[in-house]
């Protein structure tokens, strides 16, 4: 069984319209949730061997947050092709995962996000920011990621805790 832990990346800031939107940075609300996030994911008995992120400012921060808090510090790989809107795009990714890791988080973006979700299928309007969905393939080779069942365990975000 491998176990992906799919993130939607922190909130973002729009201070400055003027910024290419790949440039955009987190906001002081994801720079909290981020690292936040972390330590939720390092108290889990399963936690990520490797992050994979998009090249994006703000999801390449959200997963350098989300590793620090870690123990085991996971290594972040920066791919510029998870920077999309194709769901797609994402399952080709997933599918090229290596298989001698178990567990990989992917950080990406919406709606790409949403619609790798709903073709779990799993149903949710729509995955907050900084929000995880660990994901169970049953399968020993990330390869059969379209063919082989999977489930959602278990969903997480920032707001989930809060009164």
């Amino acid at each position: 069984m491998k176990l992906l832990f799919l993130t939607r990346h922190a909130k973002s800031s729009w201070d400055d319209p003027s910024l290419d939107d790949h440039d955009r940075p987190l906001n002081p609300r994801g720079r909290r949730n981020a690292p936040e996030m972390g330590v939720r994911l390092a108290a889990w008995s399963n936690k990520p061997n490797k992050i994979v992120s998009s090249s994006a400012l703000r999801a390449k921060t959200t997963a350098l947050l989300i590793a620090e808090q870690l123990p085991h510090s996971p290594p972040v790989i920066i791919k510029s092709d998870i920077y999309t809107e194709d769901w797609e795009t994402l399952v080709k990714i997933v599918e090229r995962f290596d298989d001698d890791k178990d567990s990989v988080m992917l950080v990406g973006h919406n709606p790409a996000i949403n619609e790798f979700l709903a073709h779990i299928p799993f149903e949710i309007d729509n995955l907050p920011t900084c929000g995880v969905a660990v994901i169970a393939l049953h399968s020993e080779s990330w390869s059969n990621w379209s063919m082989a069942d999977k489930q959602v365990l278990f969903l997480d975000y920032p707001k989930r805790l809060k009164p």
